[in-house]
């Protein structure tokens, strides 16, 4: 219905103004939330109850199974269970939530040996079999029956004959062990009671002997703690090849500072992934891992030094300092960009002199320009985030704070940026925003985007999807953020912030029906027959009311 309260709200947006109190409400982060604990925030974490195994007749474990389509361009059957970490995330994300498969996604050609350690239903597995082909091969190792049928049927549903599955378990030695069962089958670890089944244990060393396996290119360790084991029991191995090698830095909710340290005394660097881009930058001994980092990269000299050529990785960051013609190219960037046209600058505080400040916009711009060598990108990356920090030190305003927040996420300073857009959050609370500067939004979707009439609600939902997407690595781990309400009204909003908001609905036992938004089928929506058809788990067929356009207190 349309009244004059509408269009009050509607006027106070084109000024930029929130309307009324609604955004106040929406944007009232509990405290919980503004004190980041980011061991919290691991995936560790997530309240699950035990998907244990149903067993029939012939001794054979059966689960139901949806199938669903991944933006990796393959097909998965996940448990039919919102208590399945995968199934969740993939109804959610329609992708994994580590940001690694970015990277293997670039690396990763047709011809190369892969070993799969801890494959779990296949959501690395499966798309590497396809990136490495027929004349690749991928060897997987995932020693849970129930994980590894679905992992079996996952190979047949997309063809890859390439894909060799293993049901042994890797550690230091070979054995029989007990393999635990988690609140999820990503949760399955080795150990000595509690409900499991019985495997058998061997290690990398015996594989390499007995397999005759050529040299592999990667190696994937993902074992919950059975890392040092694994390495222990590949001593030979890893001395005897030179593959790339990713690995859970993660013990629990804990940084598994003892790995960190073991691989470079047997001759491997360390790297980390940036949040922003497909590239290797060296890991800092002397700084604390930030705390969503999950994984990370070790590799041999000459590795290092084929990487870097390849312009996916840097051996060391230079030093790099900006000059007259970077700053003219950044402002033409940003004034090329479809946002910017419809942002009207003010000029009454001053604050757009101040050099950090600028010559940090022109180091982004330099790390945005693909043809520049990778390393002087990176090293411009790194000066845009250091002088964001303190030009934001001085004078924290909305535009800074969201160029910042989006800088420190894509230099892989996650954490950072989560506490950026906290901040941030509480000063779109005040109710008016002014834009002094050029600035950058958020979360990268709104570079694309034009504000129409409402640069307010594109600049915040900008930030809310930045942080409802970074907050958490899906809202499985703890639920969502108190912005998601407000941002799913909004004509912008992701499908993915849709499918977050009915699933958590839908795992809460509040059986949603499906909105009409999650019945068509889109580039960002590839599962829309499930929807449609109410075979998400937890869900109902029929129209589930819109989102509401204002926020309930």
């Amino acid at each position: 219905m349309h009244s004059r309260a509408t269009d009050r709200r509607s006027a106070s947006k084109r000024q930029g103004k929130w309307p009324d109190q609604t955004l106040d409400q929406a944007f009232g982060l509990p405290e919980v939330l503004v004190a980041v604990s980011t061991s919290r925030l691991s995936c560790k974490t997530a309240k699950t109850r035990t998907l244990m195994p149903v067993w029939d007749s012939s001794g054979e474990s059966r689960l139901n199974a949806i199938e669903l389509k991944l933006s990796d361009a393959v097909t998965l059957a996940v448990p039919e269970s919102l208590q399945s970490i995968t199934a969740y995330v993939l109804l959610e994300q329609e992708r994994w939530f580590e940001k690694e498969m970015d990277f293997l996604r670039h690396w990763l050609r047709p011809g190369m040996t892969v070993i799969d350690i801890g494959a779990n239903l296949g959501v690395y597995s499966v798309p590497m079999a396809r990136l490495v082909g027929q004349t690749g091969h991928v060897f997987a190792y995932e020693p849970g029956s129930e994980a590894r049928r679905l992992l079996e049927r996952n190979r047949e549903l997309n063809a890859a004959v390439n894909l060799d599955i293993s049901p042994l378990a890797l550690s230091d030695r070979e054995r029989d062990g007990r393999l635990v069962f988690g609140g999820s089958s990503e949760l399955n670890a080795l150990g000595d009671s509690g409900a499991g089944e019985m495997v058998h244990i061997t290690s990398l060393d015996r594989e390499d002997a007995t397999r005759s396996w050529p040299s592999p290119d990667f190696v994937k360790i993902d074992a919950e703690g059975e890392e040092d084991r694994i390495l222990a029991g590949g001593h030979n191995f890893f001395a005897r090849h030179s593959p790339l090698i990713m690995f859970e830095i993660k013990a629990g909710d804990k940084v598994n500072e003892h790995l960190r340290a073991l691989f470079p005394t047997i001759g491997y660097r360390l790297f980390r992934q940036l949040g922003g881009a497909p590239i290797l930058v060296p890991d800092d001994a002397q700084q604390p891992v930030d705390g969503y980092e999950l994984n990370m990269f070790a590799a041999k000299p000459d590795l290092v030094s084929a990487l870097s050529q390849q312009g996916l990785l840097v051996d060391a960051v230079p030093a790099w300092m900006p000059s007259a013609d970077n700053c003219k190219i950044a402002e033409s960037f940003w004034q090329s960009r479809k946002f910017a046209p419809q942002i009207n600058l003010s000029v009454g505080n001053g604050t757009h002199v101040d050099s950090d400040y600028c010559n940090s916009l022109a180091a982004y711009a330099t790390w945005r320009a693909a043809d520049q060598p990778v390393a002087a990108r990176c090293a411009a990356l790194a000066f845009a985030l250091g002088g964001l920090r303190a030009a934001c030190a001085r004078v924290p305003t909305a535009g800074r704070l969201s160029t910042l927040a989006r800088v420190a996420w894509e230099w892989g300073a996650r954490g950072e940026s989560v506490a950026v857009l906290q901040r941030l959050i509480q000063i779109l609370k005040s109710g008016q925003i002014q834009f002094d500067e050029p600035f950058w939004p958020a979360h990268e979707r709104f570079d694309s985007m034009e504000p129409g009439n409402q640069p307010a609600n594109w600049f915040a939902g900008a930030a809310a999807e930045q942080f409802e997407q970074t907050f958490r690595f899906s809202s499985i781990f703890g639920g969502v953020s108190p912005v998601l309400a407000w941002l799913c009204a909004q004509p912008f909003a992701s499908t993915e912030m849709e499918r977050r908001r009915v699933l958590v609905a839908a795992r809460a036992g509040q059986r949603p029906a499906v909105p009409g938004r999650l019945c068509q089928v889109k580039p960002d929506h590839l599962n829309a027959d499930l929807w449609r058809a109410g075979k998400v788990p937890g869900t109902i067929v029929g129209a589930y009311p819109p989102a509401s356009s204002t926020i309930a207190a």
